[in-house]
């Protein structure tokens, strides 16, 4: 409970300060009454159960200020702000704001508190993600549409193709989001993938939703596939299913080929299995 209560206050004072007013928009839950109040003042003093954490902590934070190499600076002030999450919310909060802005330390940092808030409340995720730098923006919303993929995976899908601009993280974020889509919907995690333009994406995306795909239905997934009218996507996905069959046991691979009724499409995969793995 106390350390929920820490990244709340964390999360709504990075909120607060990305925005530059106390009531910004997608701000994190602000902690409960005078109670919280009352105890993040006892641990500000180095009182009760985490009295001796916060007094290392904050000399930690305060040898990481004066750090004259800037490489190091910036690991000892990362280091403060992931001990400081369910320590000190308000130390963890000052580490983070020294770090450089959009750094790959501050992208970390960022979608770990992302994804720990989306757990519990997907939308205030969104919210508080959205006042971000472009580079923590995207890392944070990767991470929360990868949460929200578990229960809501159209939506999941929604939030990268609306907020995530090409690159890696959405990248990332596509193949995770598929890895879970794929196992409950198979065919609707296909028809989104290969809506993606040709690139890394969808290459990644393709093999691992269609290597789930076949494992439960071969039949079914190679009538998708023969049903793809674009000649380059047909032949992506045939380099998916062949990269699948060459893991598989001669007798499933036997079986993912037979699946294929179309006679051309049949001997372009047996051709791709018969090359040797890129």
């Amino acid at each position: 409970m106390i350390r929920a209560r820490h990244l709340i206050l964390l999360l709504a004072a990075l909120a607060a300060s990305s925005c530059g007013k106390k009531d910004a928009e997608g701000t994190a839950p602000s902690a409960n009454g005078n109670k919280s109040a009352r105890s993040e003042d006892r641990t500000e003093r180095g009182e009760g159960d985490d009295g001796d954490a916060v007094r290392t902590l904050k000399r930690s934070f305060e040898d990481a200020l004066v750090t004259p190499d800037a490489a190091s600076r910036e690991k000892a002030l990362e280091q403060v702000a992931w001990d400081g999450i369910d320590v000190d919310a308000g130390l963890a909060r000052s580490a983070f704001e020294k770090l450089a802005p959009d750094s790959a330390a501050r992208q970390r940092l960022a979608a770990h508190f992302a994804m720990r808030l989306a757990e519990s409340n997907p939308d205030e995720a969104i919210g508080w993600a959205k006042t971000l730098a472009e580079g923590e923006r995207a890392e944070a919303l990767g991470r929360v549409a990868v949460v929200i993929s578990n229960k809501e995976p159209e939506r999941a899908a929604r939030l990268i193709a609306e907020e995530i601009p090409a690159g890696t993280p959405r990248d990332r974020a596509v193949v995770q989001v598929l890895q879970r889509w794929s196992q409950t919907e198979p065919a609707a995690a296909a028809e989104w993938s290969s809506d993606f333009p040709a690139g890394a994406a969808r290459s990644a995306g393709l093999k691992v939703t269609l290597a789930a795909w076949l494992e439960k239905d071969a039949p079914a997934t190679a009538a998708w596939i023969e049903a793809r009218g674009d000649d380059m996507l047909r032949t992506e996905c045939l380099v998916a299913v062949a990269d699948s069959l060459r893991r598989a046991s001669p007798a499933l691979r036997t079986q993912g080929v037979a699946a294929f009724g179309n006679v051309e499409i049949r001997g372009a995969l047996e051709k791709l299995l018969a090359q040797p793995p890129p």
